[in-house]
Formats: structure tokens, C-alpha cells, sequence
């Protein structure tokens, strides 16, 4: 009952985190006008965001011998839970945005939490675990000013704003058996899609007085998801050390999820006004026409990752760790034959992900030299995004590396393991073809806490 105290507790503070923080955030990227907005730059937690986004093969052994992450994105890790972990991640991005035509740069900064993930051993007898959490799924949040001549020698202002995202609160189960693991996500995806556009002409100096106007369409929307996850591991070979109880063994886990293609509720209202409107400020004087609970749905694609890792591990007296892990996974989401947004399709295309992992520990038992300790991570994807502004289709390729950092808490090291899991990713969205590139470089901090919190006492 402490636990469920605890997390009571925590729960006001979570939502403020995750859901009243990003709204604040400094983002301006005109790609967020499309779909659902920009998706969040590998929507994982911190070990995986070091290894290139690589979760679909990621075991619970690759987290070394001090506590462990939880996996968010294969609900099939969660059989493997053997402690209690509070999972936290938060994400700092600076974005580049060039423009070629007309030729421009425009630079934003910005800082946001990543996710908040608790898992916990239902059984460890059974590996049975489950986990639960919030995190950001899309982020929307834009402001582009367009200036046009018109033939009669007056001219056109726009100006076009957008802001919401997609988020998730979620839960889910796992069960493991010795070579396979299963798991279900489920839970709700929520948010909402703001977008005003700001319309005035500006006439000549001997011209008669003029109002702006303002179209505005606020929807939001939800429903439930399903995600579906399979994770296993063998051993491929076992090399025999002189002590008898150090070896060698080589294995390799493969992993695989299914997100069921989703139909989410909306409402929908749209407002048509003439007035002043400035920044800060809104002055409406006359409105032209309102509507709204304007019911409709979004589509979403079914998505799908599959993903295998080889593993050497280190196997002694003290416990076992992975020394070397190196993977590889694929994504893909089919948006552009499913999205449609009240009925609508939008300049989209169908997306994919290639992912490429690898991560090292020297030796997670030296502990008396600490960076022998450390996880030492790389990775590197390439794809496509599933949003396509000018139909020549938008590339995207990160490279990152990354470290997990044990922290040791004295006189409870037996029983509580903290890590300080850490990536910096520097990535690109877009080519010479594109009307518009976008270079980012993100700096995620993660802290896990795990603790033995249900064990029974043996002494009173």
C-alpha cells in the first residue's frame, strides 16, 4: 500500500510534466501542419534513444547488473521486470530549418518531457510483469507568415498558426517463458489539433480602413489502442572458462510489435471572425459563421517493428551480463493509404525506419574501476517520415551514442539501483531535393530507480 501511495502522490506532478510543459515549448516547424504534427524524435526510453531507437530485441539483461529500464515500446519486455523501476525521460532539442525557396533559416530550442514509465513483477515466479506511464506521441506547434502580391497591386497577409500533439497514457501486461515473451499495451491516445489562419489585405495609403479575419478550427480527439509484442532469446553457443563457474555464451533475441490501426473520436469547432487580431491579442468585432461538437474521426495506421540482437554474455559466480550487444531493427507505418482526418487525407506518405544498435559494458562486476561499469552505447537509423510537404517524400537519418551511469546509494546498494541513462542524437529530416531541411541535435536524461518493494520480511 506504500507504493500505491506513493505513486498518488506522484501522479498531479506527472501530468503536470508531461502534458502542461510541452504546450510551453518554444517549437516552431511548419512540418507540424500535417498529420498529427511532428512525431517525437524516437518516442522511447533513454537506452534505446542511445542505441538509434533499437527497442523490438531489447532484453531485460542488457541494462547490466544495476536495476533496469523499462521497455515501453514491447510490452513483451515487462515478463522480465524483476524489480519495481520508476522510469523518467526528458528531452532537450535544438532545430535547424532551412528554406530554399524563398531562402531562409530559422532556428528553435526547446525542452520537454520524453516519458514516465513504472514497471512492476506482478510474479517473478511466473514472469509475470506489467508497466504504466504517460508519454508524447506528436508534438504541433507552428507560426509561418506568408506575403503575397496581388495582381491589382495590394497585397496579402497570412498568417498561419497550429499548435497540440498526440499523447498517451497506457498499461500494459507481459508473461515470459524460457525462449518467448508476450505482452499487450493498451490505454488511450488523446489530444488535439488547433489551427487559425489570420487574413488581412493590405491596401494602398489612399484605401478605405480595413479588418482582419479569422478562421479558426480547434478539434480534439481520442480513443483506445492496442499494441501487441513478442520478445525471445537462445543460445547460440556456450564457451567453458578453467573456473567452473565462468563461461561464455553467445546468444541471440529477436522482437517484434503490432499497433492496431486506430480510429479516434473528435469534436470539432470552427469559428469564422473579422476583428483586429495581433500577437497577445485578440479583438474580434463580427463573426461570420460558428459551428460547434462538430462530431468526426481520425484513422490511424497500424505500425509494425521487428528487430533481432546478438549477445555476448559474461556468465560467473557474481550473476551474468551482456559484455556486447549489436542489432537491428525495421519500422513501418502505411499513413497514406489510412489517415484521414474527418474524412480527409492530408501530404502524407507511407513511412519506414531502419535502425542499427550497438552497446558494450568492459565488465559490470569490476567494481572497484566504475567506467568498467558503465554501458557504453551507438546507433544510427535512416528512413523516410510519414509527412511529405512537397511530394518528393522527406528523408530522415540520425546518428547517437549514449551511456548508462550506475549510481550507487550508500548502505542500499544491496536492494536499490539507480541509473542515469543519457543520449545525444544529431540528426536530419529532409534533402536537396525538398523545398525544406530540418537538422536537429536532442539531449535526452533518463533516470530509472528500481527498488525491491514487495518482498516479504524474513525478520521482524
Amino acid at each position: 500500500m506504500r507504493f500505491v501511495k506513493k505513486i498518488i502522490r506522484l501522479t498531479p506532478f506527472l501530468v503536470l510534466v508531461c502534458f502542461i510543459t510541452p504546450t510551453k515549448a518554444q517549437i516552431n516547424s511548419p512540418f507540424s501542419r500535417y498529420g498529427l504534427g511532428n512525431e517525437v524524435y524516437n518516442s522511447q526510453n533513454a537506452t534505446s534513444q542511445g542505441m538509434g531507437g533499437f527497442t523490438a530485441a531489447y532484453t531485460a539483461s542488457m541494462n547490466g547488473s544495476f536495476g533496469q529500464s523499462v521497455n515501453i515500446n514491447n510490452p513483451a519486455s515487462y515478463g522480465s521486470l524483476y524489480m519495481t523501476t520508476f522510469d523518467l525521460g526528458m528531452n532537450f532539442t535544438s532545430n535547424t530549418l532551412k528554406s530554399n525557396t524563398p531562402v531562409s533559416r530559422f532556428q528553435s530550442n526547446y525542452f520537454v518531457p520524453n516519458y514516465v514509465a513504472i514497471g512492476l513483477p506482478l510474479n517473478k515466479e511466473k514472469h509475470l510483469g506489467m508497466a504504466f506511464g504517460l508519454r508524447p506521441l506528436t508534438q504541433i506547434n507552428y507560426s509561418v507568415d506568408e506575403l503575397k502580391i496581388l495582381p491589382t497591386g495590394d497585397s496579402l497577409y497570412n498568417n498561419y498558426i497550429g499548435q497540440g500533439g498526440l499523447n498517451q497514457a497506457y498499461i500494459g501486461f507481459g508473461k515470459s517463458w524460457k525462449y518467448l515473451s508476450l505482452g499487450l499495451n493498451t490505454g488511450y491516445n488523446f489530444g488535439k489539433k488547433r489551427i487559425e489562419n489570420v487574413k488581412s489585405f493590405q491596401y494602398n495609403t489612399d484605401s478605405t480602413a480595413f479588418y482582419q479575419s479569422q478562421a479558426s478550427t480547434n478539434t480534439l480527439f481520442g480513443g483506445v489502442f492496442f499494441q501487441l509484442g513478442m520478445l525471445g532469446e537462445f543460445t547460440l553457443n556456450t564457451i567453458s572458462h578453467p573456473k567452473t563457474t565462468d563461461k561464455t555464451e553467445y546468444t541471440l533475441s529477436y522482437g517484434a510489435t503490432a499497433t492496431l490501426q486506430q480510429t479516434l473520436s473528435g469534436k470539432q469547432d470552427i469559428l469564422r471572425t473579422t476583428g483586429t487580431f495581433t500577437t497577445g491579442t485578440s479583438a474580434p468585432i463580427d463573426t461570420a459563421s460558428m459551428s460547434i461538437n462538430n462530431s468526426g474521426s481520425i484513422k490511424l495506421p497500424a505500425s509494425y517493428t521487428a528487430g533481432i540482437a546478438f549477445h555476448k554474455k559474461e556468465v560467473s559466480n557474481k550473476g551474468s551480463f551482456d559484455q556486447l550487444v549489436i542489432g537491428i531493427q525495421l519500422d513501418k507505418a502505411d499513413w497514406k493509404s489510412t489517415y484521414r482526418f474527418y474524412g480527409q487525407p492530408d501530404l502524407l506518405s507511407n513511412a519506414y525506419m531502419l535502425r542499427f544498435g550497438l552497446q558494450y559494458c568492459p565488465n559490470s562486476f569490476e567494481y572497484e574501476n566504475y567506467w568498467s561499469t558503465v554501458v557504453y552505447r551507438a546507433g544510427f537509423n535512416t528512413g523516410k517520415d510519414y509527412i511529405n510537404v512537397d511530394q518528393k517524400g522527406l528523408t530522415v537519418s540520425s546518428f547517437s551514442i549514449g551511456a548508462g551511469l550506475p549510481i550507487r546509494k550508500y548502505r542500499s546498494y544491496d536492494y536499490q539501483f539507480s541509473l542515469l541513462n543519457l543520449a545525444l542524437q544529431f540528426g536530419k529530416r529532409g534533402s536537396s531535393n525538398n523545398t525544406y531541411q530540418e537538422s536537429f541535435v536532442q539531449f535526452t536524461v533518463g533516470y530509472s530507480l528500481s527498488d525491491i518493494w514487495f518482498n516479504k520480511r524474513k525478520y521482524d
